[in-house]
């Protein structure tokens, strides 16, 4: 009887002997789902040693095919979640922000990096160089229904307030859009501004159509949990099909990554002097998403001309906000 099975394993193993190494995050799921089976007699008292001993071959069998099924089921990138998180579970993000040394004012917050960006003068004169580096952490109930912020009393405290965010899809309604995107670029924008909530903000009246089109796709990837392969090409495709779209190669964001840094021609008005665009990025060969960027839309003052700013010719990059950690996880405060 022992060469049946061998065969039936050899089987198994055949079924996709090209397929990657699974890493832990993607069989975690199928591991807990056996471990529960393999120790459920126990608990419930149906029997003992005996019994797990007989279902060994099949415990080793099945945790073949979980494997298996776990690459066939699951079409995201190595590290990603294979499964969506629970309503009432958090998505702590961790971003980088590096600036000239100046006043910023990044706004308005939504559940990510998206936002306007303006400078100004403050306390200290606004200087190009050298840059600064700030750590930014944030954590969003994954129904979008409640929001944290690290707190200055201690390493582990957090300032929590509720209300969704009215302007923004919650991690949960953007997982779920992302799963739901057809293959097709034309059809996947159209259903991300069905489902997106537009947001009525001052500045954004002053966009194209192509930046508010823009605006609303950057949103899915910056607020979604995790973007399978196959949904980042497509959302690459439909960044780059918008009206007067441009694709820079060859710069890195905030950590020295290579990324693709892609936004809209185009201006709009944060003051009377300055005019800022935002830009997305991307890996430049899986497209995933790394963070966005600020470039100057015109040569401008930062305050004006008269403020005695320094000057910013257009094109410069005053600003990028590098993803550096994207964890679910079960209570605000928690980092892994």
């Amino acid at each position: 009887m022992a060469e049946p099975a061998m065969d039936e394993m050899t089987a198994v193993r055949q079924l996709r002997a090209d397929a990657p190494v699974p890493d832990h995050a993607r069989l975690a799921p199928a591991r807990r789902r056996l471990l529960d089976e393999i120790e459920g007699p126990s608990r419930r008292g149906y029997g003992g040693w005996q019994l797990r001993a007989l279902g060994a071959v099949a415990a080793v069998t099945a945790a073949a095919l979980l494997s298996t099924l776990a690459l066939w089921g699951n079409h995201t990138a190595p590290g990603e979640p294979a499964a969506r998180a629970g309503a009432h579970q958090w998505v702590y993000l961790e971003s980088r922000y590096d600036t000239w040394q100046c006043r910023t004012d990044l706004g308005p917050e939504g559940y990510g990096e998206v936002g306007a960006f303006s400078m100004g003068s403050g306390p200290d004169p606004c200087a190009k160089e050298p840059t600064r580096s700030t750590d930014d952490e944030v954590w969003i109930r994954y129904d979008g229904g409640r929001q944290a912020v690290g707190d200055a009393s201690g390493a582990d405290a957090v300032h929590e307030w509720g209300g969704p965010n009215a302007n923004y899809l919650s991690p949960q309604a953007t997982d779920a859009l992302v799963a739901d995107l057809p293959d097709d670029p034309d059809a996947a924008l159209r259903m991300i501004l069905e489902r997106s909530v537009p947001d009525r903000a001052t500045y954004k009246v002053r966009l194209t159509q192509a930046q508010r089109d823009f605006d609303e796709v950057v949103e899915v990837l910056s607020g979604a949990t995790a973007v399978p392969s196959d949904k980042a090409r497509t959302i690459h495709r439909v960044i780059t099909g918008l009206a007067e779209a441009t694709e820079a190669v060859g710069t890195t964001d905030g950590t020295g990554r290579k990324v693709l840094a892609i936004g809209i021609d185009g201006n709009f008005r944060d003051h009377a002097w300055e005019r800022n665009s935002m830009q997305v990025l991307l890996d430049p060969e899986t497209f995933a998403y790394r963070g966005v960027r600020w470039v100057a839309g015109m040569d401008y003052y930062v305050g004006g001309k008269a403020s005695g700013g320094p000057f910013v010719p257009k094109g410069t990059v005053l600003a990028t906000a590098t993803r550096l950690a994207t964890v679910v996880v079960d209570e605000a405060g928690d980092r892994s």
